[in-house]
Parts: structure tokens; C-alpha cells; sequence
């Protein structure tokens, strides 16, 4: 009897494959969404590399005056991974969190577009793109005309202040005062891609953008490289994925829609009396970091650190705040599970700022560098502790944060590793907490310390 039921199973599964390829004709699969995004648990502040509605490249560097087979560059590239054609509006930022240059990016279906920011920076030349050869749309779409002819040289003002922004923190000669980033050797900053409705270049600083031109499809992926070629100074080559920031939840016109986030991603640009309406990921603010500093193969290692501006999103010129704000806490630990803490860094578990340790919104400082403890006398590798908040969400909103509500400030952090001049590797941190994780939850209190006292270093 069993045998016969066995059989009887098999003939009707066999049955069943045969009606339904019988009944079917044969398609090309195209990619669909099958995880939806939740809020149980603040799943929907976990950071992926899934489809997301803004790009982040955390930092990147370029050199100017050299050729370009011989100059420090970033790469990235944008992929349109939908059905629909996509506008993406690309924003390159000083590391003081000031915009300096944006531009659009028509996307056809399926389409990818890589930007070389040596091209962008050194020579004034955007990526050029056109919706004319195209019959594809978007629902979401509203004016296109403009973006038959998107991108295209910059003029040699605009080039020479972009420049100048990006290597001396300054707009303009007419306005010296007005300091919108640090000053480098390199052209230095981070850069954002969003989804948009049109080509319209209205600035990231107008509560509009926010507003009537952000949209919320989930479609954008992509990756940056970072090239050094020059033998006496680099000599090596890392990527990794951009930071993939989702719309929560997706889809919908401009403006539209709500979202159940605590706060978001744009949250000190947007406006008063729609603080969540860019639907966007917040950031985490504690991070796990791995680090190889020295031995026989020569290793080094930078940590890519983007921070939240502690300004609001107005702010014309940059300040104090911008080019220095101080970090929570960080504890460095070797491979014998040492403790090393600066002697600034014991206030951290009071809650006081920590005014001697501080960076702007985005660097790549070395472990070696005096921001970070000193290494133990136990090896010369081991991973940090970093809890990067600026402590300005720790005040109400009702006073003078830029943020909407009590919280952390947002952060990320790439660990860049290289060895014997010519082998580079990058990879994210790990999060030990996410953007909805409550302030005050990550101190150097709550971790996981050996029962032997740190050691100091005054």
C-alpha cells in the first residue's frame, strides 16, 4: 500500500510539471523585489547592499596636476537595476558637508554609468547622458526636456571654484571668509546619488529638493574603486560597495507618503514641517573596525570615516563645528585582547564632548595617526571600538541641533588596508548598532573590557 502511494505521488507531480510547461511559454526572467521592508525590530535601519534609494561614497580623494595615469583617483559606478528608465542626481560634498558641484544622470533600463571624479574635478568634464534615444519612462517623472542634454564641460569659474572648495575649503577669492571644507593637498569629499524626477538643478541646500524632487524607488546599486598608481606614493588599488541607503517605504511620487523611521538620512536638510520626507535609512553611529599596523610586509590601514554635518542643512558657509566635531568614544584593542584608550576618551562615559579628538564629515585618517590610542606593546594588529557621534543629538530639537529629534549622529566607516606598495584592499566596518539604535545605547561603559585596568595614555 505504501509503495503504491509513493507511486500515486510521483505520477501527480510528474502530471503537474507537465501541464504547467504545457501551459506556459517561455520568458526572460526579470529581476523582482521578494524581501519586503519591515519595521519590527528597526529591521528597516539595517544597512545592505540590496537596491537602495541614495548612493553614498563615503570618501574619496583626487589628485590634481598630474596626468591621469599617474594621479590618485575615485572611480564609481551607478547601476539602474529596474524596468523603468531612472534619473539619478549626483552631488559631490566638501569634507565639511557643503555641496560643491551637482549633476543628473539620465539612466536608461538596466543601465550603468561609471564617473571618473579625475575627469570630473581635473578636467571639468560630467558624465553626458540623454533621455532622446530612449522610449522608456518613468510614472514618477514630471519635466524631462532638460535632460536630453545632461551633463556636458563645466564652465572654467565653476571649475576653479569646484577646485578650490575641494583643496582649500573656499568658494570663492570675493569671499575667503567663508570656509566651506578643509584645506588638503588632494581634492577631498564624499559624494550622494539619488533618485529624482527630473533633470532640474535645483541645490541640495533648498528644502525643495527634499520636498518636490526626491523620489523613492529602490532601484540604484553600485561600487567605487580608488586608484593610486604613482610608484613613490602609492602604488595600489581598492573598491568596495557604495552605501546602499533604502526609501522606507518605497515607491511614490515626489512628497508623498510617510515613513515609521525614528528620523532619516537627509534628516537636517528637510523641512520643518516634513522633517522624515525623504524616507531615507538613518546611519549608525558605533562601528567595529579591523586594523594591521606595521610587521614585516609593511601594512597599513586608514580608516574612510563619513560623518553627519552637526550644522543645519542651510548653513551657507561651513564652521567650527563643521571642520572639527568631536568624537564619543574610541578604544583600541590588540590581538591579546589589550585595552589602549587616549586620556581624552575617559569622559566619553560621562557623556562629556570630546573636544581634543575630533574630524569633519568625511576623512581617512591612518591608525597611526594621533586621533587613534597608541598600539599596545603586543603586535600590530587588532580592531577599534569607534563610536563616532558628534554628541549634538544629545541636546533637545527644540534648541540649537540641527536634528529633528534626540538621537546619535549619523557615520560610516571603510577600512582601507594596503601592504608593501603595491597591495590594497577595502571592506565596510562592522555596525554594532543601526540608525535606530537610541542614543546613549553605545558607551565605552558597556564594553567588553578585560578585568585589568586600561591603560592610559595621558
Amino acid at each position: 500500500m505504501r509503495q503504491v502511494r509513493v507511486l500515486s505521488v510521483v505520477a501527480t507531480m510528474l502530471l503537474a510539471t507537465t501541464l504547467v510547461a504545457a501551459g506556459t511559454s517561455r520568458r526572460v526572467a526579470t529581476p523582482v523585489a521578494v524581501r519586503p521592508m519591515t519595521i519590527e525590530n528597526a529591521a528597516s535601519c539595517d544597512i545592505s547592499t540590496t537596491p537602495a534609494a541614495t548612493l553614498l561614497l563615503p570618501y574619496f580623494e583626487v589628485e590634481l596636476g598630474k596626468r591621469v595615469n599617474d594621479a590618485a583617483n575615485t572611480i564609481f559606478t551607478i547601476i539602474n537595476t529596474s524596468s523603468n528608465a531612472q534619473i539619478a542626481r549626483a552631488t559631490i560634498w566638501t569634507d565639511y558637508g557643503y555641496p560643491a558641484a551637482w549633476f543628473n544622470i539620465f539612466m536608461k533600463p538596466y543601465d550603468v554609468q561609471a564617473i571618473s571624479l579625475w575627469d570630473v574635478i581635473s578636467l571639468g568634464r560630467l558624465p553626458k547622458t540623454s533621455n532622446a534615444s530612449t522610449t522608456a519612462s518613468n510614472p514618477n517623472f514630471i519635466v524631462t526636456e532638460s535632460c536630453a542634454s545632461a551633463g556636458g564641460d563645466l564652465p572654467e569659474a565653476t571649475l576653479a571654484s569646484l577646485q578650490s572648495m575641494l583643496t582649500n575649503g573656499v568658494r570663492s577669492a570675493d569671499a575667503p571668509d567663508c570656509r566651506v571644507g578643509g584645506t588638503h593637498a588632494m581634492a577631498v569629499g564624499y559624494v550622494t546619488a539619488d533618485v529624482v524626477n527630473s533633470c532640474a538643478m535645483i541645490s541640495p541646500l533648498d528644502i525643495a529638493y527634499y520636498s518636490q524632487i526626491l523620489l523613492f524607488d529602490n532601484v540604484l546599486t553600485g561600487d567605487y574603486e580608488r586608484i593610486n598608481p604613482d610608484a613613490n606614493t602609492g602604488n595600489y588599488a581598492g573598491g568596495n560597495p557604495l552605501v546602499h541607503i533604502k526609501a522606507v517605504p518605497e515607491g511614490g511620487p515626489a512628497g508623498s507618503g510617510s515613513t515609521a523611521l525614528p528620523y532619516t538620512f537627509y534628516d537636517r536638510f528637510t523641512p520643518t514641517g516634513g522633517r522624515k520626507i525623504d524616507r531615507r535609512q538613518p546611519l549608525p553611529s558605533a562601528f567595529a573596525a579591523r586594523f594591521i599596523q606595521g610587521g614585516t610586509a609593511q601594512f597599513q590601514t586608514d580608516f574612510a570615516i563619513w560623518r553627519e554635518a552637526a550644522t543645519p542643512g542651510a548653513s551657507v558657509c561651513g564652521s567650527n563645528t563643521a571642520s572639527s566635531m568631536p568624537i564619543a568614544s574610541i578604544v583600541r584593542f590588540d590581538e591579546a585582547e589589550n585595552p589602549m584608550v587616549g586620556g581624552a576618551i575617559q569622559a566619553a562615559a560621562s557623556g562629556t564632548p570630546l573636544n581634543a579628538v575630533s574630524l569633519p564629515s568625511t576623512s581617512a585618517p591612518p591608525t597611526a595617526s594621533s586621533i587613534f590610542p597608541p598600539l599596545s606593546s603586543q603586535g600590530v594588529a587588532g580592531w577599534m571600538f569607534l563610536n563616532l557621534d558628534n554628541r549634538v543629538g544629545g541636546v533637545t530639537a527644540s534648541t540649537s541641533s540641527a536634528y529633528s529629534t534626540v538621537r546619535p549622529s549619523q557615520n560610516w566607516v571603510i577600512v582601507h588596508m594596503r601592504a608593501e606598495g603595491r597591495y590594497g584592499v577595502d571592506s565596510d566596518a562592522t555596525s554594532l548598532a543601526n540608525g535606530c539604535t537610541p542614543s546613549g545605547a553605545v558607551e565605552v561603559a558597556q564594553m567588553p573590557i578585560p578585568q585589568t585596568p586600561p591603560k592610559v595614555v595621558k
